[in-house]
């Protein structure tokens, strides 16, 4: 793409000379396409999108054009199915770039990082200057910010959207549930004494509370009981809520419990279902009929760790009607933590747009700089490559997982690696730092570093100067601010850089924000802008294209495997018998490792197990097991959790400290392989795949397989599975998504169909030792 004269477009909502046309990535989030769409209110919408999230795309474009009257055209445009491969993105783009001709908007919140990154690369240098064309929608506060760390300053428009709409764009078609009519009737005063039942009436009196509190804000929306109808019998429900709170594209789903002691069991399962109906942003709230402080989060987290930091609330009627939630000011602000407050007198007409603001107050960032054309490393060969010649100079950022940060010390071996961080990854900075140390040597010296024991290793680092060559930012970034991002790597660079070292930003990890940032900032300095696989291992730069698969890095799952300790002999031997043995099946998770070991031979297979599991755990978290993998092998830079839920085990009301044995059923089991699924994942990405193991005849999998696939989108875009729907040929693992699907294996211990499919499984991780080197 060739620079372009700025020439000034129709003036439109946005203030400024927009563009007719907005170009929008869409990723596996729908809403901030959409609201983007909604925002800028373009003539032509072209919504960029992979294989996988085809579908996504179409209900992104359907809703624009419904909502959005300016919208005359809404197309999407297929980068392809491998959105990992800078070349292909760009062979795709350049083919976009020449259908669109004239000026163009681009919104990049969402598309993986390489369509992100060399979207915004190319958009800069086909439009020097014109960062105000180049938007992310910040969500943590609700603005859309521009690459020059200027915000819109009139804020997100999504006066069109409602509930059902969103539910829509989510691939749910919400309809009312059978005590909705009920509830409507209590709220007008008729005589329905007969017919609602005393949790009826609980949920009227909290929906009544809302509606009064609510009536009078711009952009809230209060239903009562709505159901999601079952995929597979669309007059059946899967789930349901009994009050849906809308403000402005937030959702709040609310569940009335006349017993707090049911809210930490229930927790889960309805942070699940909300988030599926309405995304990511949705927040639950319970509301009990018993005193203040009877449920509160801190319970909850005890019962499931994982729900620690959870968008839940939990309030006590009383408490909801009290002082302090009297105003619709004071509710929105509890519940809506992100959003921006509603205006100080209900019904009053908005405060008028702020000005557009800056980046940090403190230092504002230098505005990154148009690339020249030519920039970005073409002169040497990548550092990654056979003949990538001096170590280089290593830039990344920090995300929730490690073992990108890893991968790249190891495929790079930099002189010096600059890691970036945010304020929630910064606890992550002390174990993070002799990791890498670590991973170098590993890389480097590979017998030296087995020959050492632990005391041994930490003197040789120090010794060899490991600790100088592992740097970070002296402060936190703004992990939605581009520009911030993008002028600390450029200072680092200037500060570090050496003559003869290359530059590589890696943007594997970190927000999309900070990716971004990144690779501005490399490109302006003459450096690579890599994406590395976690699955595959390859390396991918946006100048030189593909350059090869880095080998396995050194890994220290004991700090990456929060909350899980290292088991060195049978999990029946180590699960606590009082409660964890009775709701997971640790005979026939034994039975899958020693099988994965022998499978994976000669390589070494270390195992881990959930510590709130073992004899001598709290008792609590227990009840709570089945959401976490009891287990997970570790073998090189994998990770394979195993997850088996009995379908009959014990479930537990704090009220009486007492706990019943019931059948959870096909949806209680898939939730909780599910859970499980998605711990892992958020912990290694798509370098961990999640096992649910199933007994054949303890009821039929196939309803827990169509859950499942449910649950983390899988059909909803139009993937297969394999012959039995549970697993995907290796090369189908696209990304983050899919490993959040658990593979389930059924079939019964020491059988062939048993072996056949742990067999399947280790091969898509690369795990299987043809595999190893495979592309």
């Amino acid at each position: 793409m060739g620079p372009r004269a700025d020439l000034p477009g129709a003036p439109g909502r946005a203030g400024d000379d927009t563009p007719a046309t907005l170009v929008v990535l869409a990723g596996t989030s729908p809403t901030p396409a959409l609201l983007a769409a909604l925002t800028f209110a373009p003539r032509r919408l072209v919504l960029v999108h992979s294989s996988d999230t085809a579908r996504r795309a179409a209900r992104i474009a359907d809703a624009a054009r419904r909502l959005c009257p300016a919208v005359e055209v809404a197309r999407r445009f297929d980068v392809g199915g491998d959105v990992f491969d800078f070349h292909a993105v760009a062979a795709r783009f350049a083919a976009l770039d020449a259908d669109l001709r004239g000026d163009w908007r681009l919104c990049y919140t969402g598309g993986s990082k390489v369509m992100s990154a060399h979207a915004v690369l190319a958009h800069a240098e086909r439009f020097p200057g014109r960062h105000r064309w180049r938007s992310y929608l910040d969500a943590t506060s609700e603005t859309l910010r521009f690459t020059d760390g200027s915000r819109h300053g009139a804020g997100i428009d999504s006066s069109a959207l409602t509930a059902a709409e969103l539910g829509r764009l989510h691939g749910v078609e919400l309809r009312p549930g059978d005590r909705a009519g009920a509830q409507e009737a209590w709220l007008r005063g008729d005589d329905v004494a007969t017919t609602l039942t005393t949790g009826d009436t609980a949920e009227a009196r909290v929906l009544a509370l809302f509606r009064r509190r609510l009536a009078r804000v711009p952009g809230a929306e209060v239903l009562g009981n709505r159901v999601m109808p079952d995929p597979r019998s669309p007059r059946e429900s899967i789930g349901d809520f009994d009050l849906i709170v809308r403000y402005r594209h937030r959702v709040l789903c609310v569940e009335v419990k006349r017993d707090p002691s049911h809210i930490p069991d229930a927790a889960g399962w309805t942070l699940t279902k909300a988030q599926r109906a309405f995304g990511g942003a949705a927040r639950v709230l319970f509301v009990h009929e018993g005193a203040k402080g009877d449920c509160s989060l801190e319970q909850i987290a005890a019962y499931d760790p994982e729900l620690s930091g959870a968008p839940l609330h939990v309030r006590s009627f009383t408490e909801l009607s009290s002082r302090d939630f009297g105003s619709a000011r004071r509710l929105v602000e509890s519940l809506f933590p992100a959003a921006p407050p509603p205006p100080a007198a209900s019904g009053t007409a908005p405060a008028p747009a702020a000005p557009e603001t800056g980046g940090p107050t403190a230092a504002p960032p230098e505005p990154p700089h148009a690339p020249a054309p030519d920039a970005g490393g073409a002169g040497g060969p990548c550092p990654a490559g056979p003949d990538g010649g001096a170590a280089p100079l290593l830039l990344t950022g920090l995300g929730g997982n490690r073992l990108p940060v890893l991968a790249a010390a190891r495929a790079f071996l930099p002189g010096r690696a600059v890691m970036l961080f945010t304020r929630q990854s910064e606890k992550e900075l002390s174990a993070l730092d002799s990791s890498v140390r670590r991973a170098l040597l590993a890389g480097e010296e590979p017998e030296e570093f087995q020959r050492l024991n632990r005391r041994r290793l930490a003197q040789r680092l120090r010794r060899d100067g490991y600790p100088d060559r592992v740097k970070f930012a002296e402060a936190a970034v703004d992990a939605a601010d581009v520009a911030d991002a993008a002028a600390r790597a450029r200072a680092k660079i200037d500060l570090y850089r050496t003559p003869g070292a290359p530059v590589v930003a890696d943007i594997t990890t970190g927000t999309k924000a900070m990716s971004t940032g990144l690779a501005l900032a490399a490109h302006e300095r003459a450096g690579c802008v890599v994406y590395i696989s976690p699955l595959t291992r390859r390396v991918s730069c946006r100048t030189h294209g593909p350059v090869g698969h880095h080998p396995p890095a050194a890994v220290e799952w004991r700090h990456l495997l929060r909350g899980y300790r290292f088991l060195g002999g049978p999990l029946s031997e180590a699960v606590d018998p009082g409660i964890a043995a009775h709701q997971i099946d640790a005979p026939l998770i034994d039975a899958a490792a020693e099988q994965v070991r022998a499978l994976a031979a000669p390589t070494e297979v270390a195992a881990w197990v959930d510590e709130t599991a073992v004899a001598g755990a709290a008792p609590l978290p227990q009840y709570s097991a089945p959401q976490r993998p009891t287990v997970v092998l570790t073998a090189a830079d994998r990770a394979l959790g195993l997850s088996a839920p009995r379908r009959t085990r014990l479930r537990h009301f704090t009220a009486r400290d007492r706990h019943v044995e019931q059948d959870t059923g096909a949806g209680g089991w898939a939730h909780d392989v599910f859970a499980a699924a998605a711990l892992l994942n958020v912990r290694c990405g798509t370098a961990g795949l999640t096992l649910a193991l199933h007994r054949p005849g303890e009821g039929d999998p196939a309803r827990a397989l169509e859950l499942i696939d449910w649950f983390s989108w899988w059909r909803a875009d139009g993937g297969a599975g394999g012959a039995d729907g549970s697993a995907p040929p290796a090369e189908l693992i696209t990304g983050h998504e899919d490993t959040r699907r658990p593979r389930v294996v059924s079939a019964d211990p020491g059988t062939a169909a048993f072996r056949t499919a742990l067999q399947d499984h280790l091969s898509a991780l690369r795990l299987a030792p043809s595999q190893e080197a495979a592309p």
